[in-house]
């Protein structure tokens, strides 16, 4: 097997343009994809690999038949199934796409950029399957293809009327049933969806004229329990009677000789469910005017709504002066900290203590809940038109985009006065909970409405907008059959504004004697939310409906005005970027020996200009940020397809990429959360001196394409990386409350590096049925490291992992297609993961354990024209769960649901 290392891949690339001897006859441009029709899985697998192989970049496809044949609904749920593609999952949705363990990937729709509110990249969830005609991740760049992702890019190529032959009508209908783990009192409900899809195309005397249209729909009512233990806080000397006592800050030592140093951190949970509609709306016209003129429309509309709970419980044990049945875990690597020796406390018993007034206790103990109701709608509207005569060819498409995100959310705390709790942080599963809540009046107050004060009420509101107009001319021209064969340009122009504005108000009750929940409400103010098993179940928390609906009785009792809180000026930000782009690029074609040699060389300059405006806050310090600037890059590539011989070939790739921070990362307002009596409040904030992030990358494979069908292939990949972004955390002292504040930093340099495996196949060379039978296997290694700054207003940096990548993924699929059955049941593996580098206390690294999903999806065919359909995601119940340093020191648990569904598809 021939090993490429990165030095090597260049001077390869180097010397194919000393070998200078034919000419190349292929001239297309490398982001025009020849649309192929797809009837089955077989034939969208083969023409996903047709693409792989015909491309000048490393890229591998998913085409609309295979997307079809996912138990998926969304975009981001379908591309977990390609290689070096892993997700992130958030409240049973996938949130996020990770290319070869970075997060920093450009999307674009039919090679146009698209967006979701005011950042950079699309939300793959609002983007259903039923208006895709094809997914391509590119992991290597040329220089046509959009900039904006050191990871690489995935284009959506929307489904066009010219994909069909004439008329065809397509839909489905189908239900879901979401199956939450972790809370046995969540009830199961109904989650239906459907789509409709309509196309035909007609000669005219006007030419050929085409028109599609289709629609979804799906409601989703979900839960996502969350079991988590704060980070290390207090430190308690544990004597030999399993008594702590409460160490106040300063050099930490034993109190009694014998006796050992303990942390206990706080332990909770979180009830996340809600209600959400997504939908959407796609349109699209072609019009062939003539052999070598063609034009086409294309409109998508895509609406998210939600009303959804946040539901907090908390027992603030900390702080709690004397613990009793301390149980500390045994002495390990885990207990070296900078502080000395203090090992992780697994289990305490916390008995209440008043320390002041008749609402001031420890442990804190109290249930809150988020009544969030947000929507967001996205409009995208692409116009091209498209010429090709003899060895022309050009191209002009023109975008419009339009996103507005709108979040309103109204928090109410309530405390239950004199509760103790026992708590373990560590336990039969690696994880906490509390074995006990009580006070004296009531074995079970967390179900006792009579047990509850009302604390503070938060409201906040938000609005996020994008808006974007783009334009792009493409050119190439064939030179002939000369070693140069062909040279393709271009000029992008985009004008984008982001922009965000809000407010948040937090009051209090006055007087010194707060109110019973029930009593200031009545009976509806209160609910029982499903809770968590570990946590001793349901608890009563404020109702999220009430919270909403009746928002202004709640902000009356508090003493707030009615409406949202006034519009907070110091929040407000926009921002405008303007970007012009030229490319220029050289095809050649040329062979050494038998060997077939191709590719492209050349460059993508890019100059962007912005203005931004907004309001720095430093702990009580408001300042006004009004920036001006320009930047320009000038990012080279090479790449080259080698053909050993006619099923055996190699890609080789090197060029320059960037990342520009996220419009959100810029926004220098500053987001807080407040403090309760015992724990500080939190905030968030961006930051405008961020520079984008570069990388240099290179790229090298070894493909074999089995006859008929299925590939096997080797990927070796390296990326350079300067100025990664990093989340650091300060403490800053607001309104004379405390607050720990992350904002984003540059990092230094860093590199990603690794290897990918491949293969697929079906066994259409063995007897009978099973030929029928098919596999995928992939399998990605990836290592790197980066260096981090040791403090936020520091400049000394340490050498530490890249965070969010995992070493070891995978994913492997069983296939079948045949006697009217298309089956996959499918794993998905993502390793072992930094989360976030030297978390405080004790500046541990947060690590994520490793993870495998899998999802079945069997659909039958009754006739031609009807299926049903059968899935099943995560059968296995996988959850995500995350420690500091060592699995000894655990951190959150969170609940993925397992969702199965029933539908039915026809074909006309």
């Amino acid at each position: 097997m021939t090993t490429f290392q990165r030095r090597p891949v260049c001077a390869a690339i180097l010397v194919l343009f000393a070998q200078a001897a034919s000419a190349q006859t292929d001239d297309a441009q490398p982001t025009q994809i020849q649309q192929v029709t797809v009837t089955g899985l077989r034939s969208s697998i083969r023409s996903a690999e047709a693409i792989k192989r015909d491309s000048l970049q490393v890229v591998d496809s998913i085409n609309a038949e295979d997307i079809g044949k996912f138990p998926d609904r969304a975009a981001g749920d379908a591309l977990q199934r390609i290689a070096g593609v892993q997700v992130g999952r958030d409240r049973g949705e996938t949130s996020q796409v990770i290319i070869r363990g970075l997060p920093d990937v450009v999307t674009t729709l039919n090679g146009m950029e698209i967006f979701t509110g005011n950042g950079r990249r699309l939300q793959y969830q609002d983007l259903p399957v039923q208006s895709i005609g094809g997914l391509d991740v590119y992991k290597t760049a040329t220089p046509n293809q959009l900039e904006g992702g050191i990871a690489g890019g995935i284009d959506v190529r929307l489904r066009q009327p010219f994909d069909q032959k004439g008329a065809n009508v397509t839909g489905y209908v189908e239900d879901r049933r979401q199956k939450v783990t972790g809370s046995s009192a969540t009830d199961t409900k109904n989650n239906p969806g459907g789509g409709f899809s309509a196309s035909n195309r007609w000669h005219t005397s006007y030419g050929e004229i085409g028109a599609l249209f289709d629609v979804a729909f799906n409601r989703e009512h979900w839960g996502f329990p969350v079991q988590w233990v704060d980070r290390p806080d207090r430190v308690h000397s544990i004597d030999a009677n399993g008594v702590g006592t409460r160490l106040n800050d300063g050099p930490l030592a034993p109190l009694t000789p014998g006796a050992r140093l303990g942390e206990l951190p706080n332990v909770g949970g979180i009830y996340n469910a809600g209600d959400r509609d997504r939908g959407s709306i796609h349109g699209a016209l072609q019009w062939k005017v003539n052999p070598t003129l063609e034009a086409n429309v294309q409109y998508l509309g895509t609406g998210y709504r939600a009303r959804s709970a946040v539901d907090y419980i908390l027992a603030i044990t900390t702080w709690t002066p004397t613990l009793y049945n301390v149980q500390l875990a045994p002495q390990g690597d885990y207990c070296n900290t900078p502080e000395g020796v203090v090992c992780p406390i697994q289990a305490a018993y916390a008995q209440a203590k008043q320390y002041g007034g008749p609402y001031d206790w420890d442990p804190y103990t109290a249930t809150s809940t988020w009544g969030v109701k947000e929507h967001t709608t996205s409009h995208f509207l692409n116009v091209g038109l498209n010429y090709r005569d003899g060895p022309w060819k050009a191209g002009s498409n023109f975008a419009w985009t339009k996103s507005t995100f709108v979040n309103d959310t109204v928090i109410v705390d309530q405390q239950i006065p004199g509760a103790s709790v026992g708590v373990y942080t560590y336990g039969a599963d690696g994880h906490g909970g509390y074995s006990s809540v009580s006070t004296p009046t009531s074995p079970n107050p967390l179900r006792d409405p009579n047990a509850f004060v009302l604390r503070g009420m938060v409201q906040n509101w938000g609005i996020s907008k994008g808006e974007q107009v783009q334009w792009r001319g493409d050119a190439s021209y064939r030179l002939g059959d000369g070693f140069l064969s062909g040279i393709d340009a271009g000029l992008r122009l985009s004008n984008h504004r982001a922009s965000f504005h809000g407010a948040e108000g937090h009051s209090d009750i006055t007087g010194a004697v707060r109110a019973n929940p029930v009593a200031a409400f009545g009976p509806g103010f209160e609910t029982l939310a499903p809770g968590l098993d570990r946590l001793g179940g349901p608890w009563l928390t404020p109702s999220r409906d009430f919270l909403i609906d009746q928002a202004d009785a709640v902000r009356s009792f508090y003493g707030a005005a009615p409406g949202r809180v006034a519009d907070d000026p110091t929040r407000t930000f926009e921002q405008r970027e303007s970007t012009n782009t030229v490319y220029l690029a050289a095809r050649w074609k040329t062979k050494a020996g038998t060997i077939d040699l191709s590719g492209t060389v050349g460059g993508r300059y890019v100059r962007v200009a912005r203005n931004l405006n907004g309001n720095s806050r430093i702990g009580d310090v408001v300042t006004p940020i009004a920036v001006s600037s320009t930047e320009n890059n000038f990012l080279p590539s090479l790449a080259a397809v080698v053909g050993w011989r006619e099923n055996l070939q190699s890609h080789l790739s090197a060029g320059k990429t960037i990342t520009r921070p996220d419009f959100a990362s810029l926004n220098p307002a500053l987001s807080l959360i407040p403090p309760t009596v015992n724990a500080p409040g939190t905030g968030t904030a961006g930051n405008p001196n961020l520079r984008p992030t570069r990388s240099v990358n290179t790229d090298a494979t070894l493909e074999y394409y089995f006859p008929k069908n299925g590939y096997a292939q080797v990927a070796l990949f390296h990326r350079d990386i300067d100025g990664y972004l990093q989340n650091m955390e300060s403490d800053e002292v607001i309104g004379g409350q405390n607050y720990r504040v992350t904002r984003p930093q540059n990092s230094g340099t860093g590199t990603l590096r690794g290897a990918e495996f491949g293969i697929q196949k079906f066994f259409d060379f063995l007897p009978g049925p099973w030929n029928n039978f098919g596999a995928q296997f992939n399998y990605t290694w990836i290592d790197g490291d980066n260096q981090v700054l040791v403090s936020p207003t520091g400049t000394a940096y340490r050498t530490a992992a890249l965070t969010n990548v995992a070493k070891k993924n995978y994913n492997v699929a069983l296939l079948y297609e045949g006697n009217g059955i298309t089956g996959r049941l499918t794993a998905t593996h993502r390793g072992e993961y930094v989360e976030q580098i030297a978390e405080p206390r004790f500046d541990m690294d947060r690590i994520v354990k490793a993870s495998t999903f899998v999802d079945l999806s069997v659909s039958y065919a009754i006739n031609r024209n009807v299926s049903l359909q059968f899935d099943a995601i995560n059968l296995t119940h996988e959850k995500y769960e995350s420690y500091l340093a060592s699995p000894m020191i655990p951190r959150d648990i969170r609940y993925n649901p397992t969702t199965y569904g029933v539908g039915l598809r026809f074909s006309l």
